[in-house]
């Protein structure tokens, strides 16, 4: 009996890329991929319930999910998740850090950080040391969940001192948080800190 090869879609790759998470522009193959079979991935994923979002000026492409009906529900294909308090925390301040950044400098074009200056940012939401403690022991966890949601990317990593550590901010937060729930959040971290 003979096997009959499968025929695999020229976009196969980049198609289970972007069912695991965001794809960026590094590796530029990937990417390339991605602009040559838009077309196609689309068609593809439109079948199965899924758009494909991409952002040619700031190079990053998700997949969202398709609302079937008036209540939000959708086939359940990916997994959402809530982000802790914490965490929105940490995706809030890197947010409004980039939105500065993409306001003042004109001449770089990509935001990096350390944990080392973003320790700095966050002094100003913390009143009493213990909280702040708390929160500052676990960045570098938090940093790296960030990581993980395709937010940061570790640019550099630092044998000796990990608060040396340089990530770049990636512009796909944008898209995960929109203006208005940037701005509620932020009300809400402001009574925090006043109630503290």
């Amino acid at each position: 009996m003979q096997y009959n090869k499968p025929s695999i879609a020229p976009y196969a790759k980049i198609a289970v890329k972007l069912l695991q998470g965001p794809v960026f522009d590094d590796p530029s193959d990937l990417w390339n991929d991605l602009n040559k079979y838009e077309v196609e991935l689309t068609m593809y994923f439109e079948k199965i319930a899924l758009d494909l979002v991409i952002d040619k000026r700031d190079r990053y492409a998700y997949l969202r999910q398709v609302e079937l009906d008036d209540s939000g529900a959708t086939i359940g294909l990916i997994r959402r998740t809530s982000l802790t308090y914490e965490l929105t925390l940490v995706c809030t301040l890197l947010l409004e850090w980039l939105l500065e950044f993409e306001s003042d400098d004109l001449e770089s074009e990509n935001l990096y950080i350390t944990p080392k200056q973003f320790r700095e940012r966050l002094e100003m939401f913390f009143k009493e040391k213990a909280n702040e403690l708390k929160f500052v022991k676990e960045l570098n966890r938090y940093l790296g969940e960030c990581e993980k949601y395709g937010f940061l990317k570790l640019v550099h990593k630092d044998s000796i001192n990990e608060d040396e550590n340089r990530y770049e901010v990636k512009r796909i937060l944008k898209a995960r948080f929109k203006n208005d729930e940037l701005a509620q959040f932020k009300a809400m971290l402001e009574e925090d800190v006043q109630s503290i």
